[in-house]
């Protein structure tokens, strides 16, 4: 399957959401779930940020992942650069790279 290359900007303290197509891989992308991982470098122990189990939406229809990063977790992003991946995981354990690429975050001027 094909890696593709995308950067993108995160803004803290906003919902976020994107959409990315399965191009190649399984079949069948039933039972299938996503992975979202930023880390400031690509071999950092510690990551920058996990996004959560529930912000991921797979469509076996459509072949497509839908992450949608809620504003209370962006709100806790203080960190302003990195990279980032997206997994396809696999019922049976396969797991595959979706896309990649850098990350910014945008930190809020106006707050409540």
């Amino acid at each position: 399957m094909p890696v593709t290359y995308k950067d993108i900007r995160i803004p803290a303290g906003s919902t976020f959401q994107f959409t990315v197509d399965v191009l190649g891989g399984p079949a069948d992308l039933s039972g299938y779930t996503a992975k979202m991982t930023i880390r400031e470098l690509r071999n950092d122990v510690v990551p920058l940020a996990e996004v959560s189990p529930g912000s991921f939406t797979v469509n076996s229809g459509t072949r497509q992942v839908t992450v949608r990063i809620p504003s209370d977790e962006t709100g806790t992003y203080e960190w302003t650069r990195g990279v980032w991946d997206l997994l396809l995981i696999g019922p049976l354990g396969d797991d595959w790279r979706l896309v990649e690429g850098r990350v910014t975050c945008s930190q809020p001027v106006t707050t409540e």
